[in-house]
């Protein structure tokens, strides 16, 4: 029985992208509460331009969370609030430090969730794991294939009822260190 050579140590930090709604602020508002999220009042532009208002519940944990994550990747917000929501966070005081990847659009379509594909693109043969919400039944196959090419990637669900967890977290961490 032969073994598989471990990856070789990536010269550029792995990226790990971020959806924000359901990931960061989770679907049903009763359970965001009994979980602790606070809230917070939105009042201000959305993707497609339109002004919108609403709350939006974060938890005081998701800052320090991904402030580790940072620590070994390059943390990237994926989703079509793109630079809005780093904006947005960044009063609220959680993840002021990602950067927008360009051009997500979340749709799930024929399998395939439709921000992946341009995500894989921009990374290129960068390591990549993605926290969201919404996969295309091809998600974890896709993943394996860039694995297998030489590109670790790691598709992790999240959630969008109770929103990001510690474990969601300490998956990625743990994947992370494997590189």
């Amino acid at each position: 029985m032969t073994s598989t050579p471990p990856l070789a140590r990536p010269a550029l930090a792995p990226i790990v992208a971020v959806d924000a709604d359901s990931v960061l602020n989770p679907e049903d508002p009763t359970h965001a509460m009994a979980l602790g999220y606070q809230p917070h009042r939105y009042d201000g532009p959305s993707p497609d331009g339109r002004h919108v208002t609403g709350t939006v519940w974060l938890p005081p944990n998701h800052g320090p969370w991904l402030r580790e994550l940072a620590n070994h990747s390059q943390p990237v917000w994926c989703t079509s609030w793109n630079h809005l929501a780093a904006e947005y966070r960044a009063t609220t005081g959680i993840t002021s430090h990602l950067a927008a990847h360009p051009r997500p659009r979340g749709r799930i379509r024929i399998g395939h969730q439709s921000k992946l594909g341009p995500l894989y693109a921009w990374v290129a043969r960068r390591p990549l794991g993605v926290l969201d919400d919404e996969f295309g039944g091809k998600a974890p196959f896709t993943a394996d294939q860039r694995t297998a090419g030489g590109t670790p990637t790691l598709p992790r669900p999240v959630n969008p009822f109770h929103g990001l967890r510690r474990a969601d977290i300490d998956a990625v961490l743990t994947w992370l260190r494997q590189l």
